[in-house]
């Protein structure tokens, strides 16, 4: 298991090896800004949500 390990980690980068590198870093990054997006969408939209209650109640008043 080690000298396949070894032998691997010896092998040059090739064109092919360095984009899907680039490939796997643009893609858990593009994960976490879309995660954060829609984090922040969800946040506005609740958080117009409870202005709209808001303002419900104080028209109710």
């Amino acid at each position: 298991m080690m000298k396949a390990i070894k032998n691997f980690m010896n092998k040059p980068w090739t064109w092919g090896t360095y984009f899907k590198c680039c490939g796997v870093g643009m893609g858990l990054s593009l994960a976490i800004l879309g995660t954060f997006a829609a984090w922040a969408k969800w946040n506005e939209k609740k958080a117009l949500k409870e202005m709209q209650e808001s303002n419900q109640e104080e028209d109710n008043i």
